[in-house]
């Protein structure tokens, strides 16, 4: 779902921009401190899923995850913001994926859209049920939500840049494909949170408990690196490709072109290192995937780490002891 350069208006582009940067800004702020790790271990996880495109039925089309439920679920609604602005940062200005000018429209969509709103989703539906099943029936119906309002979202800015003719054909066909392509977000967000519920329950954010779990997330932030970083060794070169949602609308609908128009050449563009894929192309994807894992990890690391020195001059200034923050 990540839009490209020169579909959106430069005024709606600019004013989605100027959005997203203060909703990070804000979830920043508000990242759990000392979570740092694991905030930057599942940032390196959504960005390697991500990669991992599989097809829609007999459509000519792909989805891949996008992970902002998934992310909140385990660092809370803001930190799984900055985990999808980690992803998007690094997918646009070191693989092109996703246009610069629109990389406010897409956090708008894929971030607060799929972590902040996706978690005031899933939220009621956890506390309702309880346990865990409580997490997974929640968290899935909310991933699936995730994606289909990330869709709609898209549509209305496609409208405000001028197309408010099509809205209804735009959002009719982005729904529908993106509904299927929900299905996917919410078996692979379920999955991976069964898993994790399995092994370490304790990872799973939970706001009525006091922060302090740090101590015991370095171990399985190390597992989720590494796990990261096999998927996009060993998966992401058999990921499908058939384009995704939004490009396969937007080129049955006219509003993408064939090839379009960047303002900014990424160095690995397309997630293919020039020099080995002359040789083979998986090994040139298995290496940008894992270039990109390390990048993403470590830009969500210090995401989380300069928003918990911020915090804690904020605890100074207001005269609490920092320990007790």
């Amino acid at each position: 779902m990540h839009v490209p350069d020169a579909v959106l208006d430069p005024a709606v582009a600019a004013a989605a921009g100027l959005i997203g940067a203060a909703g990070l800004g804000y979830a920043a702020k508000r990242v759990e401190p000392g979570s740092a790790t694991l905030l930057g271990s599942t940032a390196a996880f959504v960005f390697a899923a991500q990669m991992v495109n599989f097809p829609i039925g007999p459509l000519p089309v792909s989805g891949h995850l996008l992970g902002g439920v998934l992310a909140a679920v385990v660092v809370g609604p803001w930190g799984g913001a900055v985990v999808v602005a980690s992803v998007l940062i690094v997918q646009c200005l070191l693989f092109g994926d996703g246009g610069l000018t629109a990389l406010g429209a897409n956090f708008v969509n894929m971030g607060l859209i799929g972590s902040v709103l996706g978690y005031a989703i899933y939220a009621p539906i956890r506390r309702a049920i309880g346990g865990s099943s409580g997490v997974l029936i929640g968290a899935m119906l909310a991933a699936w939500f995730s994606v289909v309002l990330g869709a709609g979202a898209f549509a209305i800015e496609l409208a405000a840049s001028g197309r408010r003719e099509d809205f209804l054909h735009v959002l009719g066909w982005m729904a529908l494909v993106h509904a299927a392509i929900g299905v996917g977000e919410a078996a692979i967000t379920g999955l991976v949170l069964r898993f994790v519920l399995r092994t370490r329950p304790d990872l799973i954010h939970n706001p009525d408990v006091a922060p302090g779990r740090a101590a015991r997330w370095s171990q399985a932030a190390v597992a989720s690196l590494a796990v990261a970083t096999a998927a996009a060794i060993f998966l992401a070169p058999w990921a499908s490709e058939h384009p995704d949602g939004l490009e396969f609308v937007g080129a049955r609908l006219g509003f993408v072109a064939d090839a379009p128009a960047r303002v900014w050449q990424a160095p690995v563009e397309d997630y293919q290192i020039p020099l080995l894929a002359r040789h083979s192309v998986k090994v040139a994807t298995a290496v940008a995937g894992t270039l990109g894992t390390i990048a993403v990890f470590g830009l969500g690391l210090v995401f989380a780490r300069v928003s918990s020195r911020r915090g804690r001059a904020q605890v100074a200034v207001e005269g609490v002891p920092a320990d007790a923050a």
